[in-house]
């Protein structure tokens, strides 16, 4: 009789073992299958940014560029900073065109034939900073990026890859 007691109370502490176990999957599951999906994410992220470190993924092949260079113009006169003395800036402009867009020829033969819209477009935006604006580097990046804006409105393009400057002296 005492083995038969001990047999359903081995029996009884296995079901209760059972049950335990059942609700710790229950319970435990769900936040696992969320930890895993978020070291999952992490390491997607992490070799994400490897690769841009390498290199290897994305970017923008410079030879895919075709500079298009328009002569140093005449100077531009800058706002007035306040003081007796005007100044101006006489530059070069290279634009940059993307030879892999689909709309490159288009956008190379209106650059060609529109010489003084672009010479017009850099002039008002140039004239709107003065002397002390135009020699800090920042605000030359800044005139840059106003620039490609304008002639891509302009021009209705996104062929147009960069602006540079070249020759820029501010007097």
């Amino acid at each position: 009789m005492k083995k038969n007691l001990i047999t359903v109370l081995i029996l009884a502490i296995c079901i209760i073992n059972l049950v335990f176990n059942i609700l710790l999957v229950f319970v435990f599951m769900p936040s696992a299958t969320k930890t895993n999906k978020l070291i999952t994410d992490i390491a997607a992220v992490l070799d994400l940014e490897i690769a841009s470190l390498d290199g290897s993924t994305g970017g923008f092949d410079v030879s895919n560029l075709a500079a298009f260079q328009l002569e140093q113009g005449t100077p531009i006169n800058l706002a007035s900073d306040g003081s007796d003395q005007q100044h101006v800036v006489q530059y070069g402009l290279t634009i940059n065109l993307d030879k892999t867009a689909s709309d490159y020829k288009k956008t190379e033969t209106n650059l060609s034939s529109s010489t003084a819209l672009i010479y017009d477009t850099c002039r008002d935006i140039i004239a709107q900073y003065t002397y002390d604006q135009v020699i800090d580097v920042e605000v030359r990046r800044q005139i840059k990026e106003e620039i490609l804006v304008a002639l891509q409105e302009t021009f209705n393009t996104s062929c147009i890859y960069s602006v540079s400057f070249y020759n820029w002296v501010a007097q």
